[in-house]
């Protein structure tokens, strides 16, 4: 596990990326093997926020007094882990997460569009969904949906 010292802020929606005064500061553990594109998602999770808020997070790695930098233009390895980037330098690293609000899903840029962002809309989406409203769009039956939607099964028992 690597330390990683996390200041999260919420950005002004307007999309200048100016943080308001509301922040977070706390220092997480992640993993080592956790991949380093994978690094803002992991920390906004274990400090609480949804995965809905982490695909509508920008990062920046702040190091010591040098110019901070947007987390994806620190390196281009897909395969690159958090103890690869950060290990050696973990205690000068200030990891800061700009959380964007948009009003509505539809708004957020299709760059953030990521296979986990409409996984997560979906899984949320359920959630929302009453069963009978389920029934009507889905081929499902009502025992076999309800454990995505609700996390329980309504499966009739047999007495005997």
């Amino acid at each position: 596990m690597i330390p990683v010292f996390c200041v999260v802020e919420h950005a002004d929606a307007a999309g200048d990326g100016e943080a308001r005064g509301d922040h977070h500061a706390e220092f997480v553990l992640v993993r080592r093997d956790v991949l380093f594109s994978q690094l803002v998602e992991t920390a906004l999770v274990a400090l609480g926020y949804s995965h809905s808020s982490a695909a509508q997070a920008r990062g920046i790695i702040k190091m010591g007094r040098w110019k901070p930098m947007p987390i994806q233009y620190l390196t281009d390895a897909p395969e690159a882990t958090v103890a690869d980037m950060l290990l050696d330098v973990y205690h000068m690293v200030t990891l800061r997460i700009l959380l964007q609000s948009f009003a509505r899903l539809e708004e957020l840029p299709s760059e953030q569009w990521t296979h986990a962002t409409v996984r997560n809309a979906l899984k949320e989406l359920l959630r929302e969904t009453n069963q009978s409203a389920l029934a009507k769009e889905c081929p499902l039956s009502q025992v076999r949906a309800a454990p995505p939607a609700g996390g329980k099964s309504f499966e009739k028992k047999d007495k005997e």
